[in-house]
């Protein structure tokens, strides 16, 4: 995350939600969690590949928050 002066800033919350309008799955929560300068989370397991619309909320402070969703398309593993 950046500031207003182009700094790296500090936030309170992320939060990352995947779904799968298509196959009616979801919003499945990253679960995201802040390790100090950057946020991460190794509990996300997507149940099939497909276009799934990423959101992403970012709280500012103790009232300001922001929204974002993308549209991605998530590929298989290939198999070895």
């Amino acid at each position: 995350m950046y500031g207003p002066d182009g700094g790296v800033a500090t936030v309170p919350e992320i939060r990352l939600t995947l779904t799968q309008r298509a196959q009616r799955i979801g919003p499945l929560d990253a679960k995201l969690a802040n390790q100090g300068g950057y946020w991460f989370s190794d509990r996300l397991r997507l149940p099939l590949p497909g276009t799934w619309t990423v959101q992403v909320t970012v709280r500012t402070s103790d009232i300001d928050q922001v929204t974002v969703s993308k549209n991605v398309n998530i590929r298989p593993l290939p198999k070895y």
